[in-house]
């Protein structure tokens, strides 16, 4: 199989979008609370016509507002320099041999479906835990699956979705995982089947 030349840009574009899955899950969870809570409170205030239960409703999204707007202003902070490290290409290289796909449940509040915000469906708004994939690999190191419709989109050949990612993975391939320095969680899997590695980039494999 002839394999397209994997490049610092190509790297650049892949880790971006995982920084930018990052600040969207962090900064807008919290609107699964401060929406329907704000809206009902709107609601009953009109339909009591009484303003004082209204504010008194409002008053329980005032903390997810107030956090809000810290952890939107403390993770642009953070952003900056890990836009910073990637555009300066601090990456690290290694390869590493597939072992399995497996799906696991973890403590990570985001927001549901978006419908008509009430407290009989406020349970759709606000979620405390997702179920991720993980691909797991022999060494020990696991790399979450990243909610995109396609993956390796500036490919011109070998670009795929999540399922075909999946349905090419095979037991004991080899994949190019490739992540941020000093920041793992930040990374991206190469099939070493269908991608090789640049000559600039030979400098970054450890």
């Amino acid at each position: 199989m002839k394999k397209e030349r994997l490049t610092l840009e190509a790297i650049k574009q892949d880790l971006m979008k995982i920084v930018n899955i990052q600040l969207s899950n962090k900064a807008t969870w919290r609107f699964s609370y401060i929406i329907p809570i704000t809206a009902v409170a709107i609601g009953l205030g009109v339909f009591l016509e009484n303003i004082f239960i209204g504010l008194l409703i409002f008053s329980g999204s005032v903390y997810h507002i107030v956090r809000f707007i810290i952890e939107f202003m403390e993770y642009r902070t953070k952003r900056v320099a890990i836009v910073s490290m990637i555009e300066r290409g601090e990456i690290s290289i290694s390869t590493e041999r597939f072992s399995h796909i497996a799906n696991k449940t973890i403590y990570e509040p985001h927001h549901g479906k978006i419908v008509f915000p009430s407290v009989h469906n406020f349970h759709r708004w606000a979620h405390v835990t997702r179920t991720i994939t993980l691909y797991h690999f022999d060494g020990g190191t696991s790399w979450r699956l990243p909610s995109v419709h396609t993956h390796y989109s500036w490919s011109k050949e070998f670009y795929i979705s999540s399922k075909g990612l999946e349905n090419l993975s095979i037991m004991g391939d080899e994949f190019y995982f490739i992540s941020l320095q000093a920041h793992y969680d930040i990374a991206y899997i190469y099939p070493c089947k269908t991608f090789e590695l640049d000559t600039s980039l030979k400098n970054n494999v450890i």
